[in-house]
């Protein structure tokens, strides 16, 4: 039995064109994961490929995938992904597509290579939104820089032989940023900031206790740090001087020495968010929703005094299969 039996919606569209007839009767399950930071979006497709006398082709590498899910009403755009390894494995006789929500790799539409190697010089002063901007224009990319994110000076960087999105990654990770490339726009904002590119919020999803199948809220002290210690050099007097953000216990001290104070103080001040952030999480599961999305604003209603308040979702999955349609998503507590 394929999806058409059930009621959640489903729409996959390869290479422009929706599937439809058998070949959509035969697919088996959908999963979209999609994931705050630098790490690409994925989607699964599974079809099952058992009849002896209609068996259809595997869909190339390289083939461009467009999923909606939701229900009558609420069918909502997952995203454009390319289909990035295609498996067809027996018995039972099953196609397995995963696809990757990137900007870079040959496609049948010619999305630009944003992981080709290059050898150049950020100079110091630059801000994050200018070098955003400069390599989504590179790469045929739409830049979508929030203010916050866009207003951080991440100083002097070397580029050589690094790719582009080689070069966002690390700025992603020092500065607590997210920096993705998907569906032809080059999205950068801070992490958990709950902001679009716009500036506008992103939407508030309301939940009451009954509308979720199980919850779970974690506080710890293993993530947590009291105060951060960044290390400059300063060339001037030849000495390194510390940084301090923070005056608690305990005590971390980022092992890498940067270039400048405002290099140090910048780097310091995301870790230290990064650490306030890791001492809750919600883990959630509920009967299919497709609003939940990663960055999106969550606001359990009656679930304990703890776990009151607003949520940002780090990690959102969709899965639509036999079983139904189930969303999971795993949270952070906001700034």
């Amino acid at each position: 039995m394929g999806l058409m039996d059930f009621r959640p919606l489903v729409q996959v569209t390869i290479n422009g064109v929706p599937l439809s007839g058998f070949v959509f009767s035969q697919l088996s399950s959908v999963r979209v994961s999609d994931t705050a930071g630098f790490i690409s979006d994925t989607a699964e497709i599974t079809f099952a490929n058992t009849s002896p006398i209609s068996r259809f082709a595997m869909p190339e590498p390289g083939a461009e995938v467009e999923i909606a899910l939701g229900y009558l009403g609420a069918f909502l755009r997952m995203g454009l992904y390319i289909a990035d390894e295609v498996e067809e494995s027996s018995p039972p006789r099953i196609i397995t597509a995963v696809c990757r929500a990137k900007a870079q790799g040959e496609t049948q539409s010619g999305f630009a290579p944003i992981n080709q190697q290059k050898s150049r010089s950020w100079p110091a002063g630059m801000t994050l939104k200018a070098i955003v901007t400069t390599i989504a224009g590179d790469n045929g990319l739409e830049p979508a820089v929030t203010e916050a994110a866009g207003s951080i000076v991440p100083g002097h960087i070397d580029q050589l032989d690094e790719s582009d999105l080689s070069v966002l990654t690390r700025i992603a990770v020092l500065h607590d940023v997210v920096a993705k490339p998907a569906g032809g726009v080059l999205f950068v904002g801070r992490r958990a900031e709950g902001v679009k590119a716009s500036g506008q919020p992103t939407p508030v999803v309301p939940l009451l206790e009954a509308d979720v199948s199980r919850w779970s809220m974690r506080r710890g002290l293993s993530d947590a740090t009291g105060t951060i210690i960044a290390t400059y050099r300063d060339l001037e007097n030849a000495e390194d001087v510390e940084v301090k953000i923070g005056d608690a216990e305990p005590v971390r001290r980022l092992r890498q020495r940067f270039r400048s104070e405002e290099e140090a103080r910048a780097v310091a001040v995301a870790e230290s968010r990064r650490a306030s952030r890791a001492k809750e999480t919600l883990d959630l599961e509920l009967p299919g929703n497709p609003t939940i999305a990663a960055e999106g604003r969550i606001v359990p209603i009656g679930f304990s005094s703890a776990a009151s308040g607003e949520w940002i979702v780090k990690t959102a999955t969709h899965e639509v299969s036999e079983a139904g349609y189930r969303t999971m998503a795993q949270c952070e507590r906001p700034e």
